[in-house]
């Protein structure tokens, strides 16, 4: 009865109906041109549920239990193996920027990336966000419908980070065959080679990727648990922002980068190659 009690809600409700309508048509389309199926909605990493918590023993011998929800599991099996893919619904436009990934700040789906193939003896395919939006078109000029709906169709399109193997890149868009996909971020030139996006890695760099996730969580657990609360929130160098812009307890913390020992964690803008480096050194 609340949601439609007032007008302002039944407005907000009827736009909520609207995107979920739209997004829905174009989550059956990408499966409909995939020869990836759905394994599982909502799979947790909990007690009792489809999977044991994410297991972390540190060198002092303490465990760490890692658990959370994966909104979709994909799997495409084939005659070299089978290959997964892990999907998060977001409700803003989200990607996977490997500078962040390096510094700590988007473990999330590579680590049930790394778990769900440890544990079904998979391999990966993708890391990938699906964008639940009410999509926006703008134009300088008159569009037709046909122009209009290619133009959703690309706001839907999904992101994130994608295994650099053509034939696993077929299997997600089994209509691509040149040029870019219109369900995932891939290219095909005229030759049929996959072009080298900034989101695609090949199986060692991906294997590389989920080693450097396991072992930031274990530096991370290792300083929540001694204690180590510095001031210290990071600023991008490519979005040129910081969480301290939409913080709650700036009164708390107060964090000044003009004072003494207050300095931000100064993410970098890096070029792909130059992080998977710098990656493998680290390891």
């Amino acid at each position: 009865y609340r949601f439609t009690a007032t007008v302002k809600y039944k407005i907000l409700i009827q736009r909520l109906e609207r995107m979920v309508t739209k997004a829905l048509k174009y989550i059956v389309e990408s499966l409909v041109y995939s020869d990836f199926n759905v394994e599982g909605t909502e799979v947790e990493f909990d007690n009792g549920k489809e999977y044991k918590p994410i297991e972390i023993t540190l060198e002092n011998g303490k465990r760490i239990e890692i658990r959370g929800k994966i909104d979709r599991v994909d799997i495409a099996k084939t005659a070299e193996g089978n290959y997964i893919r892990i999907i998060d619904y977001k409700s803003s436009i989200k990607n996977i920027d490997l500078n962040e990934v390096e510094a700590g700040l988007q473990l999330q789906l590579l680590t049930y990336v790394d778990a769900i193939c440890k544990k079904e003896k998979t391999e990966p395919a993708g890391a990938l966000y699906f964008s639940l939006i009410e999509p926006i078109i703008k134009s300088s000029e008159k569009l037709t419908e046909e122009q209009i709906e290619e133009e959703i169709k690309k706001q839907f399109k999904m992101n994130g980070l994608i295994l650099a193997d053509v034939n696993i890149v077929k299997k997600m868009d089994k209509t691509l065959e040149n040029g870019n996909s219109k369900i995932i971020p891939a290219y095909i030139n005229k030759e049929g080679n996959l072009s080298d996006k900034p989101n695609s890695v090949n199986r060692e760099q991906f294997e590389r990727l989920q080693k450097y996730t396991m072992k930031l969580l274990e530096q991370i657990s290792e300083s929540i648990l001694t204690g180590n609360i510095n001031i210290k929130p990071y600023y991008s160098i490519k979005k040129k922002s910081t969480p301290c812009e939409y913080c709650s307890y700036k009164s708390i913390c107060n964090f000044d980068s003009k004072m003494a020992n207050n300095d931000y964690n100064y993410i970098p803008n890096r070029e792909k190659a130059d992080i998977l480096e710098e990656i493998k050194n680290r390891l």
